[in-house]
């Protein structure tokens, strides 16, 4: 069956990029593969490769764009999206040949990454309406982005509201993020997502954003994941989050300053927990007037609270809901905004008018230990191993709360006006809680040697 979708995506796409161009469709597209290399994942000295990664990962997008009214809009991206030599696992016969024998299948991904149709002045009203599968990006993507950084990205299926003025803009958003009730037992087992968002745009040399963003998730799994035992929910599970952002520049210096506070319920047979948790993430930053290559300095604090006792009835443990998480705190993706506090100083300078490079630097620590230590890609997960709250040292005491820090060094090449390239080097310097676990709980015994992880990547994107 997958084979066949494929088949029949392929062959639409062709059809619709035959399409005569009188045919008022305009068309796009993106080439781009990342080489990625990281050592050291576990940050231990176990003198052997088995915590090594390294990969190439492309993606390739189609679009089409419509617009056979001037109010209508209608865009549709097909999305390809593998790492290369996974196309056939397995593979005994031959690149590009089955094995009967292993039953290996395709493992490679084509899907629609956005499919949506788009009405101004609905019915002759000043509000949009955008309906369909569809990127949702708001603020600096701290919680809800299209996490492009991702080879398959993130898109939502949903209706949104806009409205759009000299003074302000609003958005309301309801999209299906999982639909069950078509086999669930249960009344209702979806999971849905609602934004209301308003930018008041009347601040000279500001904006101002408030928002309130609810998840519901009807289904028995616990809505969020922290140190807290896992939890069978019997009733409607919610997690409501309120915040304001203001971004703006004076004097030359321009800042984002972003506060979050969250509020829900997770009810089990046995137990009602309250969820209470917030956030905090402010950034600075300063270009020197009249010096050479645009020299800029900037600098930045994160903090999201923790969860310091998994046995009692309140869940503290703050969660960055669908964010865009790469690059915020760090590029080797070892945090998350969840159970953290950091802060980083940074300067970049633009040598040509094709090059531009920047030298960072962050130190992480947690903000309670006895929680989890969340990397960017357990946003809203639980952890284990090196990660996990039950993380004891080699003298039965809670490990540290210090997860170490990062030096990122990157590159941007725009080549020409199609193709640019990315590069980048980091180094993330395990703290004293890498330490600890591998001297404790890790079972590395008490002169265990931690090491630091080393990362680097390549990545060339060409539009069209």
């Amino acid at each position: 069956m997958k084979k066949i979708f494929a088949l029949f995506v392929a062959v639409a796409a062709l059809m619709v990029w035959t399409i005569p161009a009188t045919a008022g469709v305009e068309f796009g597209g993106q080439y781009r593969i990342r080489g990625e290399q990281k050592s050291e994942t576990d940050f231990y000295d176990s003198y052997n490769d088995e915590d090594q990664l390294g990969f190439y990962g492309q993606r390739v997008r189609l679009w089409g764009v419509a617009k056979p009214t001037n109010d209508t809009t209608i865009k549709i991206t097909i999305q390809d999206s593998r790492n290369w030599g996974q196309n056939e696992k397995n593979d005994t016969d031959g690149p590009g040949l089955t094995d009967a024998g292993s039953g290996s299948t395709s493992q490679n991904t084509l899907d629609l990454h956005e499919s949506y149709v788009l009405i101004d002045e609905f019915f002759g009203t000043p509000f949009s309406v955008k309906i369909g599968r569809q990127e949702l990006v708001y603020g600096d993507q701290r919680l809800v982005g299209a996490f492009g950084w991702s080879n398959n990205g993130r898109s939502f299926d949903a209706i949104k509201v806009m409205h759009r003025s000299d003074a302000f803009d609003i958005d309301f958003v309801t999209s299906k993020v999982r639909e069950n009730n078509v086999t669930s037992s249960k009344n209702d087992n979806d999971k849905d997502f609602y934004i209301l968002h308003g930018t008041v745009k009347a601040i000279p040399n500001n904006s101002l954003d408030l928002y309130i963003m609810s998840l519901r998730d009807g289904g028995s799994t616990a809505l969020l994941s922290n140190n807290t035992a896992a939890v069978t929910a019997n009733e409607s599970q919610t997690l409501n989050t309120y915040g304001v952002r203001l971004k703006g520049a004076v004097v030359g210096i321009d800042y984002t300053a972003e506060y979050v506070i969250q509020k829900g319920e997770i009810n089990t047979a046995a137990t009602d927990y309250d969820v209470d948790a917030d956030a905090l993430a402010i950034r600075l930053g300063y270009t020197i007037p009249g010096v050479p290559m645009g020299l800029r300095f900037g600098a930045e604090y994160a903090y999201a609270s923790g969860d310091d006792d998994s046995s009692d009835n309140n869940i503290e443990t703050f969660s960055n809901l669908f964010p865009t998480n790469h690059g915020h705190y760090g590029n080797a993706d070892q945090q998350g905004w969840r159970n953290m506090e950091a802060w980083n100083v940074n300067a970049s300078i633009k040598p040509n008018s094709k090059t531009s490079v920047k030298l960072s630097y962050w130190d992480f620590s947690l903000v309670e230990r006895e929680d989890g230590w969340y990397g960017a890609g357990q946003w809203n997960g639980s952890t284990g191993g090196i990660r996990s709250g039950t993380c004891i040292d080699a003298n039965d005491n809670q490990c540290g709360a210090d997860t170490g820090s990062e030096l990122d060094l990157s590159v941007k090449y725009k080549y020409n006006s199609a193709v640019t390239i990315l590069a980048g080097v980091s180094r993330f310097f395990a703290g004293d809680r890498q330490e600890d676990y591998w001297r404790g709980t890790g079972g590395g015994g008490a002169s265990a040697d931690t090491e630091d992880l080393d990362y680097a990547w390549v990545q060339l994107t060409a539009n069209f």
